[in-house]
């Protein structure tokens, strides 16, 4: 029987895996921190602080999981990129695989990013894009990736690195831009942008969590880019989500200064995605867009709204 192990479960990702691990044949070990989630079909619910490594292993010595896939990590909005706490979840990741690779597990995937690429070119690849972040998370995450690869590597277990980009989708949290678009246009807002110039690569997080799942039922190892690999400006998809809403709100592109530190283009190279693995995101962003639409829709009051748009998603 294959056990799979999801750590950040009731996460923006993590939720989505859960029901395609299921269908997939494993049996669904899943854990959360702060609340106990709804049932679901298929799945057990762990409620553990992966920062207390004793109760990890515990729980990992009677669970005995064959797969993990480690999802979770610090993302507190606009705090994330050079909070301390990164320090934190390497050790507690570490700590994780340790127990994980004890106690009989053979095949992980962990989620990393693309802020752990050299940004100057605009164009990543995972044989030919120099890892050099500029920010602490990024740091963390590469630095993770290394250290897990040879640890794995020493005790015969496969690894895998999913390098996410720009995903969205019902769930995402309310400050970043593609719901803070949409929720101002469906109020009638004008909204305040940037130029909207920057390219992006964008996917529906439904397809970033098939992608996650498909990768862990792989053989697939190393660093692995989950994007669509299409580029679309901001500008574009504001357009676009003008266009479907259609109502009395705008979006004033120009209105916010574009930061200094945010580069031009961020397009992922996904020909291991594609290649190695024959999958295919289900959602073109038209579609995607529409989906993330009708859920905000209804959710519009699923958290706090910020004052500003935060157009970095990866």
């Amino acid at each position: 029987m294959k056990k799979a192990l999801v750590t950040g479960a009731d996460g923006f990702v993590g939720r989505y895996t859960l029901p395609l691990l299921v269908k997939a044949g494993f049996e669904v070990h899943a854990l959360c921190w702060q609340r106990q989630p709804e049932p679901l079909h298929g799945v057990v619910w762990h409620q553990l602080d992966l920062m207390m490594p004793d109760a990890v292993d515990v729980l990992l010595e009677e669970i005995e999981p064959t797969h993990l896939l480690h999802l979770a990590w610090y993302t507190e909005h606009g705090k994330f990129w050079h909070a301390p706490e990164n320090l934190d979840w390497v050790a507690a990741s570490l700590k994780l695989l340790k127990s994980f690779v004890k106690h009989g597990g053979k095949r992980v995937v962990m989620a990393g990013s693309c802020a752990e690429y050299e940004w100057d070119d605009g164009h990543c690849s995972e044989q030919t894009t120099a890892c050099k972040p500029s920010t602490l998370y990024g740091v963390s995450k590469h630095a993770l990736h290394q250290m897990a690869e040879s640890f794995c590597s020493l005790h015969n277990v496969s690894l895998a690195w999913g390098r996410l980009f720009f995903l969205y989708g019902p769930g995402e949290f309310a400050g970043r831009f593609v719901p803070a678009v949409i929720n101002g246009l469906l109020r009638g807002e004008t909204v305040a942008c940037s130029d909207g110039h920057q390219l992006r690569d964008f996917m529906h997080v439904k397809d970033v969590a098939a992608a996650f799942v498909t990768l862990l039922a792989s053989e697939t190892c190393g660093a692995v880019n989950i994007a669509s690999g299409e580029a679309r400006t901001l500008r574009e998809v504001g357009e676009e989500l003008m266009r479907q809403i259609n109502a009395s709100g705008k979006i004033a592109f120009g209105a916010l200064t574009s930061r200094q530190d945010d580069p031009a283009m961020l397009i992922a190279d996904v020909k291991r995605l594609h290649d190695e693995l024959d999958w295919r995101p289900s959602f073109i962003l038209e579609t995607g867009l529409a989906d993330a639409i009708d859920w905000w829709k209804v959710n519009s009051n699923f958290n706090q709204m910020l004052g500003e748009i935060d157009e970095n998603n990866n």
